[in-house]
């Protein structure tokens, strides 16, 4: 899900699902297409540009991710997510163990021993804050993924040769700006980061946002 989320920002490309594949994982994982099948059909349905954005501007209750800021992985596993300020930065973790690396273990000195400059996790760690604001087809253009005719993405949400079913930058100038969830993470008060992380450890299954309080 993440990475098909993202694909625009990628170079490759992902054919949605057919109800065989959709058969097999309810055949393998009993519950799976409750937990993952409507997410599923809507990469499908917006896998070809018909007048809506890339499913990863689209309303389809998937809570994009925070990124760990030591190991780089997506906090997917929402309830493991943690957060701490270091260096004045808010920074989010996906499991505490990667929280201790970077507040304990990665300082300048560590149990009276100084930590090698490769070991200090410092400077822009994930690629949408080097992207923040930006319109999204000036990202796409920036990191290369785009072909000869200067126009279509490398990436597409499918396999199709048809290039009336291409996504193209004029598909993404019409899209918001690229929101980078670390900073927006650092725009907010103490009192939003908090009330954000205990909905973010709330969230899902399948990305799925955390419900709203009754």
């Amino acid at each position: 899900q993440f990475f098909c989320t993202g694909w625009l920002a990628n170079y490759w490309r992902m054919d949605p699902m057919t109800d065989k594949d959709f058969e097999w994982f309810e055949y393998k994982y009993p519950g799976w297409y409750d937990k993952y099948g409507a997410w599923w059909e809507n990469y499908s349905r917006l896998s070809t540009p018909n007048g809506h954005h890339p499913i990863v501007a689209e309303d389809v209750a998937y809570a994009y991710p925070h990124r760990c800021w030591t190991c780089m992985v997506p906090c997917l596993v929402r309830e493991d997510m943690v957060m701490a300020e270091v260096d004045g930065q808010t920074r989010t973790y996906c499991h505490e163990a990667c929280r201790w690396t970077d507040v304990e273990a990665f300082r300048p000195t560590y149990q009276g021993r100084e930590t090698p400059n490769m070991g200090q996790l410092t400077g822009k760690r994930e690629w949408e804050t080097l992207y923040h604001g930006w319109n999204w087809a000036d990202v796409v253009s920036d990191m290369g993924y785009v072909r000869d005719d200067g126009k279509t993405m490398v990436a597409q949400p499918h396999l199709n040769l048809d290039p009336k079913k291409m996504w193209t930058l004029d598909h993404l100038r019409r899209m918001p700006p690229l929101q980078s969830p670390n900073v927006l993470l650092n725009e907010m008060s103490d009192d939003e980061k908090s009330a954000f992380h205990a909905d973010y450890i709330k969230g899902g299954p399948a990305g799925r946002p955390a419900p709203a309080e009754a």
